[in-house]
């Protein structure tokens, strides 16, 4: 599964300096969108790459497998046009489509490992809403295409599919180390997919 999904993370690994002691690790679904408008309009630095390595401490906010992978695939139904109907879901359940929306948050802190070794942060993402005060999603500015909340059906239909493989390891993660501060090297090593 690993070499399915780990192309899908080669862009830039970002990281947000919240106050002068705080840096955030942005992951798609887990309020980057707020975090990365927050940056901009105050001015926050964002380091990139190798940038990052300098830090010791990152915070990383995590949401609820079950809640981002069914609020991930709606988002890239919505971006990408792609009907929310039994065939798109039967690609995502096979890995035949896979995208940064809906994909594990493991892969986003193996991601950030290509960076950083240090000590993570791991918190709840409601948390992140008591540092910043907007509520941006990646549905902003597109006015031509008006967003739609996921409805509780539409969310049962995303459910309905095998998406254990999408959620399985982040729920180790949040059991073990949630509200903790860990190395991240200890929890790309424990919890590999």
């Amino acid at each position: 599964m690993l070499k399915k999904l780990t192309g899908i993370l080669t862009s830039h690994c970002e990281v947000v300096r919240l106050t002068t002691k705080q840096y955030v690790y942005p992951i798609f679904k887990n309020g980057r969108s707020s975090l990365t408008i927050y940056a901009e309009k105050n001015n926050l630095k964002t380091l990139k790459n190798n940038e990052i390595s300098a830090l010791k401490k990152i915070t990383i906010f995590l949401r609820s497998p079950e809640d981002r992978f069914a609020s991930g695939v709606h988002t890239f139904c919505y971006l990408t046009g792609r009907p929310l109907n039994r065939a798109t879901l039967e690609k995502i359940e096979n890995f035949g489509l896979v995208n940064r929306h809906f994909v594990p948050q493991y892969l986003w802190l193996f991601h950030l490992h290509k960076y950083f070794d240090g000590a993570v942060d791991l918190r709840p993402v409601d948390e992140l809403y008591h540092l910043i005060p907007n509520r941006d999603g990646p549905w902003t500015g597109n006015a031509a295409k008006p967003w739609t909340a996921m409805t509780p059906e539409e969310k049962q239909q995303i459910l309905s599919i095998q998406h254990q493989r999408y959620v399985d390891v982040d729920e180790k993660i949040i059991g073990k180390y949630m509200n903790r501060s860990v190395a991240l090297k200890k929890i790309i090593q424990e919890f590999r997919i």
